[in-house]
Formats: C-alpha cells, sequence, structure tokens
C-alpha cells in the first residue's frame, strides 16, 4: 500500500479509519481503531470504532503520556513521561489491502512491544521515509551531564524482536529534531552553543541543521550558519515536508525587521541540498507546521507568543509568504490544536471556548463550520486540568472529551456530526502525527 493511500487512513493519528460514506463496494469496510491516553488513569486505550468498545488497555508508569504514530499507521509512539525517559511502541494490530476502490482494513492483535528506548528528555518523535526517529534533548547543561541523541527506527522491523536501529550522538544538548532523508541520508539539528555551554538565558533550539551520510555520520551538508538567513534557522521550532521538500519554523526578526525572519525551505536539486529563506508576511512566526502530501500548502501556526492565535499558509514553492496567506483565529480565540485533513483542503481548529472551527485555506481562507465540541479549557501549555485532543483521518476529525468521558466525530466534507462514543474513564491525548 502507497503512502498516498496510507495519508487516507493515518496521518496525523493512529485512529487507522475509514469515514461512513466510503466508496461503493460489495462488501462493508471496518473503520479500524482509535488509540487514546486517559487523564486521570495510568493507561493507553485502544477504541474500537466499529463495535465502539475499548478492546485493549496498557499499563503505563504514568497517567497522559504522549502519543505519536509512524507514517504507516501501525504503530503508536508513547512517552510515557517518567523519570527514566522510557518510549515505547504499541502495535495497533491493523494492516491493509488495496482493492482500488476501496482499501480493506484487517484487525489483528493490538499489543505493547517489548522494545523500549529511554534517555533524558525525549521529545520530537518524527517518521519518515520508512524510519521512525526519536530525539533525546538531554538534561539542561547546569543541571547535570547527559547524553543527547537521536535513536531511528527502520519501521518493517518495529514489530521484530530485535529492530534494526540506529543511533546518533549530539555533542550537546538541544531541543532538537532528526529524521531520514532517504538514500541513507538524516537530517540532524546542530546544537546551541551558549546555551551547550551554560548560559541559562540562551535558547535551547538548535540554529540550523546538518545532512549526515551512512553509519558513521558523514556531514555532506550544512545549514547552520548564522550568518547566512538562507543557510540557517534561527531557534527552529516546527517541521513538515511536502513532495520531497521540507520547511522549517524558524525565529522572527527583530523589532520592525520582517526580513530578518521567515521559513528555511530544504529541498534536494540536482543531487545536492539547498536552501532558502522565505520570509514570514510580518514580524511574527511559526513553531508548529503540518502538511500531507499531495496538497499544494502546509499549514502552521502563527503568532509573536504561545498560545498562538493564528493560521499561516504556506506554499513551498513561493518565493515570499503574503498577508493573504494569515488566517487570524475568529473570536479572539488561541489555536490550542489544529490538524490537517487527508486531503490537505481542510483544517479542523480546536480552540479554548470548547468550538471545533472547520475551515477552507484555499483559494481563500474560509471559516465552513463550527461545533460546540467540548466544554472550554485551559490549553496553555502545563495546564494541570483535563485537555481534550484533536485527530483527523481521511475526511474525519476525531475529539476527545475527557469530561464528559466521550470520543466524538466530525465529517469535514459533510459538515456533519458523526459518532458520539461513551467511554470509561477520562480520553484525553489522542495519537497524533509526528514533527517539530
Amino acid at each position: 500500500m502507497n503512502k498516498l493511500a496510507m495519508l487516507t487512513f493515518a496521518m496525523g493519528s493512529s485512529l487507522v479509519a475509514l469515514t461512513a460514506a466510503a466508496l461503493a463496494h460489495d462488501h462493508a469496510v471496518l473503520r479500524g481503531r482509535l488509540v487514546f491516553a486517559d487523564h486521570e488513569k495510568p493507561l493507553v486505550s485502544v477504541l474500537d470504532l466499529d463495535s465502539g468498545e475499548v478492546t485493549h488497555s496498557f499499563d503505563m508508569p504514568k497517567a497522559n503520556p504522549v502519543l505519536s504514530t509512524t507514517e504507516d499507521g501501525r504503530y503508536t509512539v508513547i512517552k510515557t513521561g517518567d523519570d527514566a525517559g522510557t518510549v515505547r511502541f504499541l502495535d495497533t494490530g491493523l494492516t491493509y489491502e488495496s482493492h482500488g476502490d476501496h482499501t480493506d482494513v484487517e484487525k489483528g492483535e493490538a499489543k505493547l512491544l517489548g522494545h523500549t528506548l529511554t534517555g533524558d528528555v525525549p521529545a520530537h518523535v518524527v517518521s519518515e521515509n520508512d524510519w521512525v526517529a526519536v530525539f533525546f534533548d538531554g538534561q539542561r547543561p547546569w543541571v547535570r551531564s547527559s547524553e543527547p541523541r537521536a535513536t531511528f527506527i527502520k519501521l518493517d522491523t518495529l514489530g521484530s524482536a530485535n529492530p534494526t536501529a540506529l543511533t546518533w550522538k549530539s555533542p550537546a544538548p538541544q531541543h532538537g529534531i532528526a529524521f531520514a532523508l532517504g538514500s541513507d541520508e538524516w537530517l540532524v539539528s546542530t546544537h546551541n552553543e551558549p546555551y551547550a555551554k551554560g548560559d541559562q538565558k540562551a535558547s535551547s533550539r538548535s540554529n540550523g541543521f546538518k545532512v549526515v551520510q551512512g553509519e558513521d555520520w558523514k556531514v555532506v551538508a550544512s545549514f547552520d550558519d548564522l550568518s547566512d538567513p538562507q543557510k540557517s534557522c534561527k531557534e527552529f521550532h516546527g517541521h513538515a515536508s511536502l513532495n520531497n521538500v521540507h520547511v522549517f519554523g524558524c525565529a522572527q526578526g527583530p523589532e520592525g525587521d520582517a526580513k530578518a525572519g521567515g521559513v528555511l525551505v530544504l529541498a534536494k536539486t540536482n543531487g545536492q541540498w539547498t536552501s532558502r529563506r522565505v520570509r514570514y508576511p510580518d514580524n511574527r512566526r511559526s513553531s508548529t507546521i503540518k502538511a500531507r502530501e499531495g496538497a499544494q500548502y502546509m499549514i502552521a501556526n502563527y503568532g509573536n507568543k504561545s498560545p498562538y492565535d493564528a493560521l499561516l499558509r504556506i506554499d513551498p514553492t513561493a518565493e515570499a509568504l503574503k498577508p493573504e496567506d494569515i488566517f487570524q483565529v475568529p473570536d479572539g480565540q488561541a489555536i490550542c490544536q489544529f490538524e490537517v485533513a487527508s486531503d490537505g483542503k481542510r483544517i479542523a481548529n480546536l480552540t479554548a471556548d470548547g468550538k471545533l472551527r472547520i475551515y477552507d485555506a484555499a483559494p481563500a481562507w474560509k471559516q465552513v463550520a463550527q461545533f460546540d465540541a467540548v466544554p472550554a479549557f485551559d490549553c496553555a501549555y502545563g495546564a494541570k486540568t483535563p485537555m481534550p485532543s484533536l485527530a483527523i483521518i481521511g475526511e474525519s476529525a476525531f475529539v476527545s472529551d475527557p469530561i464528559n468521558k466521550r470520543v466524538r466525530e466530525y465529517s469535514l466534507g459533510s459538515l456533519q456530526q458523526g459518532l458520539d462514543l461513551p467511554v470509561d474513564g477520562m480520553p484525553a491525548n489522542l495519537a497524533s502525527g509526528g514533527g517539530g
């Protein structure tokens, strides 16, 4: 099954499902499973979308671990949140067979794999080009020594007793990123030297990247020269790829100097990796970028400080971003959570007032629907109160409601509410796609 077909099911979550309005065929198409964490109980559970029942639950060290999904949609990566920095892998048991007008979903046994990773501060999880990478940031240099690194695992071996794994060691702690570029090449971020030397006022974020090759990590290209805006990305945060082009969110420019800010675009041209800076429309920045294969645009959050209150449409082929690429979230709301539909045409946005808003990003930004999805909630980073979560599969957005102990579905095509499933517990984090 090719990657584009998989996006109909799983890009953006471990929720591998078809919409109720499946294409005509001679048998019912199963809807798959949704993986979710509980706000109060140290559990990760599997919700069967055909029966509406929770069929599996797995013990965790702490409640509400963070979930991500591998690009093939089969595995959920679980950052457990324990003191050891443990990362576990859940096999959803789902396999797929394409029949042209539809794809059948087969449900095998869901199971927690025995293979685990541990390390200091597991952070960004990225799955691209048949690998999944987990970046361990390392401890703050002034707290204690640590071993920051990235671990890469080959997806088609993840379910085996001895998965194929590679480890790249970062020279110093950083809030970094790493992922497979294909053809035995890897992207790794570079650390910020003042932070590494213990400057407590310096940012832990990277200022650029290197492309390394082979198991000896030979550097074949560098994009971390802060003196050249075309070859650096100050205080990087946020990454997505579209049609083999990678875009990274960089810092905004100094006050009144929008030209200094922008996203860094990385692509392979005539066999060589090249980069260029695309300026932001004004003096704000992006820190989260999402994309779906085959779409025209990437979508990013946009603002001066968290929580951001606008969205930004990014055409990775454009020379510059324009004011019309910005969409201000209605009613003065913070973005909180957003996801992009598998076809890239619509965006779902769960805001702090509990509303699920659906937007078209092209040909011009427009809100096309709004639902009272959950009670109002606090979406500030580190909030202790129960926080709902958003995931998109195909033409459906799913929202967890920990207060009312339910999971709800909303169609991005018909703009109508679908499933409304009660669960035992407080469903919070839904498995979502990786990224920076």
